[in-house]
């Protein structure tokens, strides 16, 4: 009997939508990686976290892909995250808890990892957003929740900008944390590479630019993607941020930036539904289904061979 790997995704994306490009690409590429790990000899269904049918306290193996809306249902999604077993998510349970809050860059820098200059900026701050950005002698930023995705909440200002957007950013952060950063021009110019990393070993990248007039990659608003030709020097630094990750990720994007300097540093780093862009690289599924593979394996042998 072959063991069966649930990919989650979200209701929106269980079904196909005939023309709709975004949901294609999510389909094709769970295909593609569901082909790969069937020549492996396991089965693969999709189906959405918040189908009540499964019960998740008793999951075999889950693959998160696409829960691209856990940040709208936050507190659903953290409860069911926090009913899945440990050994039945690919990625460590706690990086996910850990990764769905943007804190964790703060964390990757404490690790000595080169990230955007980042503030948190905690919830019902007493004071406005244009002092604290003086403080820190940014005149141009963006803010964001630090809980969000898809471009949720970010806003880019600059100059006098922010002190008029001071009360609007008040009722804002009653609610929530936000991160504040200074706003890197280079997004314009070049915008941001995703490398992907499965295994410890970084397969493929893309090119995210923005649209003309715009400083958000994603295609929400314009962004487009781009295969890029992975460098010596881009391979060594993905694996660099995802090796000092403890515990070690199985798999996971990298999103860098180019600072004035001309140094990368990191933006974000993907382990709970990272998009992969197999379909730039079908080649990649490959690698992330023999991590899989691995993964369990290591899993039932450590089951079998308790110390």
């Amino acid at each position: 009997m072959s063991t069966l790997i649930y990919f989650v995704t979200e209701d929106r994306y269980i079904c196909p939508i005939p023309g709709n490009t975004y949901v294609e690409n999510i389909f094709r590429e769970d295909e593609l990686l569901g082909g790969a790990l069937a020549s492996l000899g396991y089965e693969h269904k999709r189906v959405s976290w918040r189908d009540s049918s499964i019960d998740w306290r008793r999951a075999g193996w889950v693959l998160i892909r696409t829960t691209w809306d856990y940040f709208d249902h936050f507190e659903e999604f953290s409860h069911w995250l926090g009913q899945l077993p440990a050994k039945a998510c690919m990625n460590p349970k706690a990086l996910l808890s850990w990764n769905t809050d943007k804190h964790y860059l703060l964390d990757l820098a404490q690790k000595g990892i080169p990230i955007v200059p980042s503030t948190i900026i905690p919830r019902q701050h007493p004071f406005p957003l244009s002092e604290r950005a003086a403080e820190l002698g940014y005149s141009h930023i963006i803010v964001k929740p630090t809980i969000a995705g898809a471009a949720r909440l970010t806003y880019q200002l600059k100059d006098e900008q922010i002190g008029a957007f001071d009360q609007d950013f008040a009722k804002l952060n009653a609610k929530e944390d936000f991160i504040l950063q200074p706003f890197v021009s280079s997004v314009t110019r070049f915008g941001e590479l995703s490398l992907m990393v499965m295994g410890g070993k970084c397969t493929h990248a893309v090119q995210k630019r923005v649209k003309v007039g715009d400083f958000r990659v994603q295609d929400d608003f314009g962004g487009t993607v781009h295969h890029f030709t992975l460098t010596p020097e881009l391979i060594e630094f993905a694996e660099m941020v995802m090796g000092l990750i403890d515990p070690k990720p199985l798999y996971g994007r990298v999103d860098i930036l180019r600072n004035d300097a001309d140094q990368w540093m990191v933006s974000e780093v993907e382990l709970i539904e990272p998009e992969l862009w197999f379909r730039t690289a079908p080649e990649a599924v490959e690698h992330l289904a023999m991590a899989i593979h691995n993964h369990i394996q290591h899993s039932h042998e450590n089951h079998s061979n308790p110390k």
